[in-house]
């Protein structure tokens, strides 16, 4: 009898140990952004109307490693080191929320990453935390008011 008490109070204690993350976990690391069929389509909102875009997919690309500074972040393909590194420039709105810019002054800077440091850049909002991993929804408002998101997730 004592046994069965005791494994039910051992899993609570276990329980209660494990660490839960929060957005704090995610401002400075090295994560992983995996590949996930979500992350290839866009939601598109502009005049009165939604759209969906999807992206065709690299299947070279397995995964994003994000190596991130308080306010810097440096993404490379498939491992650090591999390919050409993207340099941005983070701007903490609050503790869950961030804008993207690409860093001009690493790197130049391609039509596309002019476009969307013209248009404010991206903002991404937690959407939840599970496990190690905090999934986001990246939203980049045009000047012109169109909105497009894509729906992620970023893990420890």
């Amino acid at each position: 009898m004592k046994k069965i008490l005791f494994l039910p109070l051992l899993l609570i204690c276990f329980n209660s140990w494990t660490q839960k993350l929060t957005c704090n976990d995610f401002k400075i690391g090295t994560f992983y952004i995996p590949t996930t069929e979500e992350i290839n389509k866009y939601r598109i909102e502009a005049n009165d109307s939604i759209a969906e875009m999807i992206q065709k997919r690299d299947l070279s690309i397995k995964k994003w490693i994000v190596v991130r500074d308080k306010n810097t972040q440096i993404e490379w393909t498939n491992g650090i080191g591999n390919g050409k590194p993207e340099y941005e420039i983070i701007e903490w709105l609050d503790d869950c929320t961030y804008r993207l810019t690409y860093d001009a002054t690493k790197s130049e800077l391609n039509d596309e990453k002019k476009w969307v440091n013209d248009n404010n850049g991206i903002v991404v909002t937690k959407t939840k935390i599970e496990n190690n991993c905090m999934s986001y929804t990246a939203t980049m408002t045009t000047n012109d008011g169109q909105k497009i998101s894509q729906n992620g997730i970023i893990c420890k």
